[in-house]
């Protein structure tokens, strides 16, 4: 049953949400997202948004046209990327976001992280091609273009030519984890690159915490870690998080004194992903937020 409490309470949350209208988490066509920085942005301007961040996977080569869209558009763009780790094997993502471009330590760290993903690229042609496919490294390639090379390119150009039915089946029938999965322990140690960047003046957020395979205990556990090697934030909500795991990480957060940052996540307009913008709200009134210190 909501009581009056309840709602007053509710109100008073969104009241706060929509006093400053931020989105710290989102992708373009330089990563896996659908649309350009510069589409991006303009979608960003139309859903209000004032604070904004395209943190695309382990590049910042579409910042430069996000900057320029973000001033045509009057919105305030803060720098950000999204880092792919490790942690006792498993990946995690860490959005770093409020740098200096030229960060040496951070680039030095994307670079890595590029040179991996190619090698990937290598490695996952190769096995499907043990599973009877042609080799489709040169055509994933160039249907990323610009973009970090990635399953999805894979799974566009089997599309494109007749190998499945549509990019789902692609990944049921060949490019899921439980099929590539002996790859996925390839990024560098979580530890290993906070503790290059801790001390690099930007905030380290801990990208969708819920969504990662693990139980509870051993969430609280990879939090417990984040934060002793130095990350300073959670992402309390990140697109479409079910309200009771945001109110989960409300209380992990003010448990380690640290801050919320939130996002979307968004990576296109159309299937499971959440409008540029749009998260599950949040009690940004009683949380210290990233955004606060900027």
């Amino acid at each position: 049953m909501i009581t009056i409490k309840d709602k007053n309470e509710q109100e008073r949350m969104n009241d706060s949400q929509l006093h400053r209208r931020v989105d710290f988490h989102s992708h373009s066509t330089f990563s896996d997202g659908a649309l350009t920085p510069t589409e991006l942005l303009s979608l960003a301007f139309e859903q209000n948004i004032e604070l904004f961040s395209l943190t695309d996977h382990d590049t910042i080569s579409g910042l430069s046209e996000a900057k320029e869209a973000a001033q045509i558009h009057g919105i305030d763009l803060v720098p950000g990327v999204e880092i792919s780790t490790l942690w006792k094997g498993i990946p995690i993502h860490m959005v770093a976001l409020n740098f200096s471009e030229d960060n040496a330590p951070l680039n030095e760290i994307l670079i890595k992280n590029q040179e991996i993903r190619l090698d990937r690229a290598k490695k996952i042609a190769i096995l499907l091609q043990k599973k009877g496919l042609p080799d489709l490294l040169d055509s994933a390639l160039e249907e990323a273009g610009t973009s970090q090379i990635g399953r999805p390119h894979f799974a566009r150009v089997m599309v494109e030519q007749g190998l499945a039915k549509d990019a789902n089946k692609a990944f049921d029938r060949y490019l899921g984890n439980k099929h590539l999965g002996q790859l996925r322990d390839v990024w560098p140690d979580l530890e290993s690159v906070i503790s290059l960047l801790s001390k690099q003046d930007m905030e380290l957020v801990l990208a969708h915490p819920k969504r990662y395979p693990i139980t509870l205990t051993k969430l609280k556990k990879l939090i417990y870690d984040f934060v002793s090697y130095g990350g300073t934030s959670l992402e309390v909500s990140s697109g479409n998080d079910k309200p009771e795991n945001v109110r989960l990480l409300e209380g992990l957060i003010k448990d380690h004194k640290i801050k919320a940052s939130v996002g979307s996540d968004f990576h296109g307009p159309y299937g499971p992903w959440s409008q540029v913008g749009k998260y599950t709200p949040f009690d940004e009134a009683r949380i210290d937020t990233v955004w606060r210190h900027w």
